[in-house]
């Protein structure tokens, strides 16, 4: 058997430098990848439709295709869903995957071999990037403690089984002819935890609990998951469960011993725990408001993040300390600027830095001038990397400010610094009162917030700085101040748990109805 440094520079001189080579030159890559998905999926219902096979340069292709959402996609989505075959691409269909957006609406969305195989390539190029240009080869000889959905949700949408992301893709087998990337993971001697069972369990606090007695009791040097749902796992196994773990007949002598040890006022220092953890492997939710809460829990490790849909990957990070670089050889992009409503799609070439654009996404996944409503900054152009990512275009717009999810994550991230605080999640209820409107934003803070009135007044004040017509109204008092509930810890899992979602990959919607508010176990809001 291959040693893991063989293994794995076998692994990055046949995948990963060929992706190198193509970010030299990211606009050939570009079209490159556009004539081979043309030329894949023009013999598709929707390629035909659309004349892909006469189509030789990105005008053409243009012309030819609208930008497309998942509305006008669902005459497509539901011939799949029914059976019917070769109708967005060519290949098999494995499952229907279920996303919720950031509004809580539901997406169900097809999930073909080829877009598995372009998935799991891609998550491994990222990690093996991360472990040779970081040069942490050992992490491989630990545990990587996983957060996972259930594979299957127990539904149908027509006569497939439904997932959710996380549970889809760690459940069904990889492609037979992913030769090489079934011999990497036979011979990675890195193992999960917790086992794959406890991924059905749907209590949320056994399975949170089962998640931390398993990581507990492993050699754990590396994590993986959504950042806001990991953060809050590993809160969870810090704080709350010495007493339990200490009294469980399933967990062995050793490892509670070392758990005493750890411990200083019934609180586990993880960094004790896992001597040897090197890397949080983040996706999901941007780990940037993320990143002071998990060094404080793990240490001076690494956060490797990634940037992908349901709908598509869009890129991974490549070097330690850049942002994420655009998959310029697996999806063909366009992007639109933010703030030109009227503004047509635009090619990689034709992108500046430090300015907010629409990504338009065309991929081997079925899905083609698809507005995946994201905004990115690029910071670089050569190669192209990301430095903002927004995970929707306008969170709220009740007066023409405009105001984004990443705007009020970096909002609270630098309210909660100035405070010297940490938040795990959010959620915000826009509010009318006759002529007069509010944000009422839900936070779930760590620890407890002790200074209501001047944390509102710093969030306030940066809100204003953030949008112009944000200020403009407050000034002309159409907006009054945000209202600021803190939430108990646990109580946006409360309420996920009360819709049927999943602990390990069920996302609170950021933008709440007044019915999803009230179900908030919230505390006492005193100054």
């Amino acid at each position: 058997m291959l040693s893991r440094e063989s293994m794995v520079k076998t692994f990055y001189e046949k995948f990963c430098r060929p992706t190198l080579k193509r970010l030299e030159d990211p606009m050939a890559a570009q079209e490159a990848c556009l004539r081979k998905i043309l030329k894949r999926c023009k013999g598709t219902l929707f390629g035909k439709q659309h004349g892909f096979g006469d189509i030789r340069s990105i005008e053409e292709f243009q012309n030819k295709v609208p930008i497309l959402t998942y509305e006008s996609m669902q005459p497509y989505i539901s011939k799949i869903a029914n059976g019917e075959q070769n109708i967005l691409y060519p290949d098999e269909t494995l499952v229907f995957m279920l996303s919720a957006g950031t509004t809580g609406t539901p997406k169900y969305f097809p999930f073909g071999a080829k877009r598995y195989e372009e998935l799991v390539l891609d998550g491994l190029i990222g990690s093996v990037f991360f472990i040779v240009h970081t040069g942490h080869y050992d992490v491989m000889d630990g545990a990587i403690l996983s957060m996972r959905a259930p594979p299957r949700l127990g539904q149908k949408f027509g006569i497939y089984d439904v997932s959710f992301f996380s549970g889809a893709i760690t459940n069904v087998p990889p492609p037979h002819r992913l030769k090489a990337l079934q011999r990497f993971q036979t011979g990675s001697s890195l193992r999960s935890v917790p086992p794959r069972e406890v991924d059905l369990v749907r209590d949320y606090d056994t399975k949170y609990y089962l998640t931390a007695r398993y990581s507990v009791a492993a050699d754990v040097r590396a994590a993986s998951g959504v950042t806001s749902k990991l953060v809050f796992q590993l809160i969870k196994t810090s704080t709350e469960y010495l007493d339990r773990f200490l009294a469980d007949p399933e967990l062995d002598a050793k490892t509670k011993t070392k758990l005493r040890k750890a411990c200083s006022d019934g609180v586990i220092d993880l960094k004790s725990v896992w001597p040897n953890f090197r890397v949080v492997l983040s996706g999901g939710t941007s780990a940037t408001p993320y990143q002071r809460m998990i060094h404080d829990l793990l240490g001076d490790c690494c956060i490797w993040e990634t940037f992908g849909a349901t709908e598509v990957s869009v890129g991974y990070q490549i070097f330690p300390d850049q942002g994420i670089v655009l998959s310029v050889d697996r999806c063909f992009f366009e992007f639109i600027p933010d703030d030109e409503e009227d503004s047509a799609a635009v090619p990689l070439s034709d992108v500046k830095t430090n300015t907010p654009y629409r990504i338009i996404v065309t991929s081997n996944g079925g899905f083609y001038r698809y507005d995946l409503g994201d905004l990115v900054t690029f910071v670089d152009l050569e190669p192209p990397v990301f430095g903002e990512i927004s995970r929707k275009k306008a969170l709220v717009n009740l007066g023409g400010e405009r105001l984004s999810e990443e705007v009020f994550l970096r909002v609270i991230e630098r309210s909660c610094e100035q405070f010297g605080i940490d938040f795990v999640e959010f959620a915000l209820l826009p509010e009318f009162k006759g002529k007069t409107a509010c944000y009422h934003l839900y936070i779930e803070f760590m620890p407890n917030l002790s200074d209501l009135e001047g944390f509102t007044g710093d969030l306030d004040r940066r809100l204003r700085t953030a949008s112009f017509f944000y200020d403009l109204k407050r000034k002309q008092g159409v907006f009054t101040p945000p209202v600021i509930i803190p939430v108990r810890l646990g109580g946006f899992d409360f309420v996920l748990q009360k819709l049927g979602k999943d602990s390990a990959s069920g996302k609170m919607p950021r933008l709440l109805t007044p019915e999803l508010s009230r179900m908030i176990p919230t505390l006492p809001q005193s100054s």
